[in-house]
């Protein structure tokens, strides 16, 4: 596959010069007078390093987000919950999903929030493993 690797901000796309912000943001900004939403971060960071692949943190002024080969999952912490938002190439059906809308014939854009530890849980990983998998392919 034939990635593009911005020579600024060093992230990668599918496309060659593809429009983007090589605009950083302080991840520590992200999460000011939002703790319980850092506690949450923190621990599913380290359950999807462990259990569906290694990703990068890159933290842009609109959120935050993680790439295995590519950006798989934007996150966005509020004062008392992390929202998340990743692709599938299905739609899901379950009262946990706030948001799912098609993105193209073949992607859905799939959003929900996690307001604790107990919430990063084996149906969670299995739709993240889904995602970060389709876009490792």
């Amino acid at each position: 596959m034939n990635n593009w690797t911005c020579p600024k901000c060093k992230r990668v796309f599918q496309k060659k010069n593809q429009m983007h912000s090589c605009k950083v943001f302080p991840i520590e900004q992200h999460f000011k007078n939002k703790y319980l939403a850092k506690e949450v971060y923190k621990y599913l960071f380290n359950v999807i390093n462990k259990k569906v692949g290694k990703c990068k943190e890159i933290s842009l002024p609109c959120c935050i987000h993680w790439f295995g080969n590519y950006d798989f999952i934007a996150l966005l912490p509020k004062k008392d919950k992390l929202e998340v938002r990743f692709s599938l190439n299905r739609k899901i059906n379950s009262p946990r999903i706030f948001n799912n809308f098609p993105l193209s014939s073949k992607n859905y854009k799939v959003c929900l929030y996690i307001q604790n530890k107990e919430e990063v849980d084996e149906e969670l990983l299995k739709w993240l493993k889904e995602s970060y998998a389709l876009k490792s392919l």
